[in-house]
């Protein structure tokens, strides 16, 4: 294991992950605003929304509308999901310069999520490759079920080094291993990163974990402790998967944040803005 990372670069997937699984439509200004003041917070990457079919995700629907309205800071990345060629070519249309890419380790988990077989998710992102690097664009995957499926159970690791292997040899600079329904333990999480960081090394790893059954922030204190310094989470800690019952709660960017200021680990976040970014949307959430 690593000294803990001096700082840690926060993607604030709100926007997008958080609020794709809320049934309540959310008018397109608030999300604007919500976003707005997720940049005055200085959160250095928000993941805006998603290029999906409105068929799979209503709430998103107006990615065009919200992407054209929003306030850009020069400091900040503004990172779009894109599941196929066509959401590729409109991220790009919308002037996105880095996209985010996703599949899976459990089969169940893909025909549920995405309708496809994981390969047929991975050729999809072969597909969209050579255009991401023609034009220069930033390239980043999401890799659901890590550690638990909601359907399979326990995933080994050695289903996940092939995962991993492939999206490095489409040139994905950065891949997020997720928990999908939070029921990853610290031990799990140290486990899993033992065999991932010998093959691989940390630089390319981001982690992604959902607070269901309230193992996050220690997930996140494990992945530290391997010198993991890059975390997703969500303003307010709304969202989880709209495909995997229970997955509710992404953990909170608030609470990452704190945690972080315990450990004196800088973020650069201004906590009131974060606060205050998370105060719009909570409304438009759904207690269930």
């Amino acid at each position: 294991m690593n000294a803990l990372p001096a700082a840690v670069r926060i993607v604030e997937v709100g926007p997008r992950d958080g609020l794709q699984s809320i049934e309540q439509t959310i008018p397109t200004e608030t999300k604007i605003q919500f976003i707005n003041t997720l940049t005055e917070a200085n959160l250095p990457e928000i993941e805006v929304t998603s290029f999906v079919s409105p068929t799979w995700v209503a709430q998103l629907a107006d990615a065009n509308e919200v992407a054209a309205l929003i306030n850009h800071d020069d400091h900040i990345r503004y990172t779009a999901l894109v599941p196929n060629l066509k959401g590729l070519e409109r991220s790009m249309d919308s002037g996105f310069t880095s996209v985010a890419v996703f599949t899976t380790v459990s089969e169940t988990f893909s025909q549920k999520n995405t309708n496809c077989a994981i390969d047929e998710s991975l050729e999809r992102i072969k597909v969209m490759s050579p255009i991401i690097q023609e034009n220069d664009l930033r390239f980043r995957a999401y890799i659901s079920t890590v550690w638990v499926c909601p359907y399979e159970g326990a995933v080994p690791v050695k289903k996940v080094v092939p995962i991993i292997q492939s999206l490095l040899d489409m040139g994905v600079e950065e891949i997020s291993l997720g928990d999908t329904i939070g029921k990853a333990t610290p031990d799990d999480v140290r486990s899993t990163l033992d065999s991932l960081i010998t093959e691989f090394g940390i630089e390319s790893f981001a982690l992604h974990f959902h607070d269901t059954y309230g193992h996050a922030l220690e997930n996140i204190k494990a992945g530290l402790e391997y010198g993991i310094s890059t975390f997703d989470s969500s303003a307010g800690g709304i969202g989880g998967c709209p495909y995997a019952s229970g997955a509710s709660g992404n953990v909170s960017t608030n609470s990452v944040v704190d945690l972080c200021n315990q450990l004196e680990i800088t973020t650069g976040i201004n906590v009131a803005k974060l606060q205050e970014a998370a105060s719009i949307i909570q409304p438009y959430v759904i207690s269930t």
